[in-house]
Protein backbone atom coordinates (compact mmCIF):
# COMPACT_ATOMS: atom_id res chain seq x y z
CA UNK A 1 0.00 0.00 0.00
CA UNK A 2 1.62 3.77 -0.79
CA UNK A 3 1.15 5.84 2.14
CA UNK A 4 2.19 9.60 2.22
CA UNK A 5 4.20 11.59 4.79
CA UNK A 6 3.38 15.54 4.96
CA UNK A 7 5.85 17.70 7.08
CA UNK A 8 4.93 21.11 9.38
CA UNK A 9 7.27 23.71 10.53
CA UNK A 10 7.54 26.85 11.29
CA UNK A 11 7.56 27.53 7.54
CA UNK A 12 3.91 25.90 6.71
CA UNK A 13 3.22 22.43 5.30
CA UNK A 14 5.23 20.20 2.85
CA UNK A 15 2.61 17.82 1.31
CA UNK A 16 3.95 14.60 0.16
CA UNK A 17 2.63 13.67 -3.53
CA UNK A 18 4.23 10.58 -4.36
CA UNK A 19 4.00 8.76 -1.34
CA UNK A 20 6.23 5.66 -0.61
CA UNK A 21 5.02 1.83 -0.91
CA UNK A 22 5.12 0.32 2.35
CA UNK A 23 4.11 -3.39 3.57
CA UNK A 24 1.98 -2.04 6.40
CA UNK A 25 1.18 1.04 8.20
CA UNK A 26 3.89 0.33 11.27
CA UNK A 27 6.38 0.25 8.35
CA UNK A 28 5.32 3.79 6.97
CA UNK A 29 5.24 5.58 10.99
CA UNK A 30 8.48 4.12 11.59
CA UNK A 31 9.90 5.54 8.44
CA UNK A 32 8.25 8.68 9.38
CA UNK A 33 9.85 8.84 13.17
CA UNK A 34 13.30 8.59 11.93
CA UNK A 35 12.57 11.36 9.13
CA UNK A 36 11.67 13.48 12.22
CA UNK A 37 15.25 12.37 13.94
CA UNK A 38 17.14 13.08 10.95
CA UNK A 39 15.33 16.38 10.17
CA UNK A 40 16.66 17.61 13.66
CA UNK A 41 20.26 16.27 12.83
CA UNK A 42 20.43 18.10 9.24
CA UNK A 43 19.15 21.05 11.06
CA UNK A 44 21.62 21.01 13.74
CA UNK A 45 24.40 20.37 11.28
CA UNK A 46 23.92 23.10 9.08
CA UNK A 47 23.55 25.60 11.77
CA UNK A 48 26.19 24.38 13.76
CA UNK A 49 28.80 26.40 12.97
CA UNK A 50 26.52 29.35 13.20
CA UNK A 51 25.51 28.86 16.85
CA UNK A 52 26.42 30.90 19.45
CA UNK A 53 26.49 30.44 23.14
CA UNK A 54 23.43 32.46 24.83
CA UNK A 55 21.76 32.09 21.34
CA UNK A 56 18.69 29.81 22.25
CA UNK A 57 16.93 27.29 19.30
CA UNK A 58 14.01 26.29 19.03
CA UNK A 59 12.47 23.70 16.44
CA UNK A 60 9.43 21.52 16.38
CA UNK A 61 8.73 19.29 13.21
CA UNK A 62 5.58 17.22 12.25
CA UNK A 63 4.79 14.20 10.63
CA UNK A 64 1.75 13.09 9.20
CA UNK A 65 0.92 9.98 7.49
CA UNK A 66 -1.92 9.01 5.33
CA UNK A 67 -3.03 6.54 3.65
CA UNK A 68 -4.18 5.87 -0.35
CA UNK A 69 -7.45 7.14 1.24
CA UNK A 70 -6.08 9.86 3.00
CA UNK A 71 -6.83 8.86 6.42
CA UNK A 72 -4.12 9.97 9.18
CA UNK A 73 -2.58 6.74 10.39
CA UNK A 74 0.09 8.40 12.25
CA UNK A 75 0.96 12.05 14.02
CA UNK A 76 4.61 12.77 15.20
CA UNK A 77 5.89 15.48 16.58
CA UNK A 78 9.35 16.29 17.50
CA UNK A 79 10.58 19.48 19.48
CA UNK A 80 14.07 20.23 19.91
CA UNK A 81 14.84 23.22 22.76
CA UNK A 82 18.25 24.14 23.19
CA UNK A 83 19.66 27.03 25.59
CA UNK A 84 23.03 27.78 26.93
CA UNK A 85 23.95 29.22 30.62
CA UNK A 86 25.48 32.13 30.86
CA UNK A 87 28.47 30.63 32.33
CA UNK A 88 29.81 27.53 31.02
CA UNK A 89 30.99 26.58 34.10
CA UNK A 90 29.42 24.00 35.66
CA UNK A 91 28.73 24.61 39.56
CA UNK A 92 31.55 22.89 41.81
CA UNK A 93 29.19 19.68 42.78
CA UNK A 94 29.30 19.17 39.27
CA UNK A 95 32.77 19.60 38.47
CA UNK A 96 34.96 16.77 37.83
CA UNK A 97 37.52 15.56 40.30
CA UNK A 98 40.51 15.05 39.25
CA UNK A 99 42.86 12.37 41.28
CA UNK A 100 46.32 12.56 42.29
CA UNK A 101 47.69 9.52 40.64
CA UNK A 102 49.36 7.27 42.55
Amino acid sequence: MRYYTDFIDGRGLCFDEDGLSFADPREACHSAAEALVEAVHDLLRDRSNRLQPGEPVAFSLEALVRDETGSVVFRGRLALDLEWPPSPRLPAAHQPQLGTGG
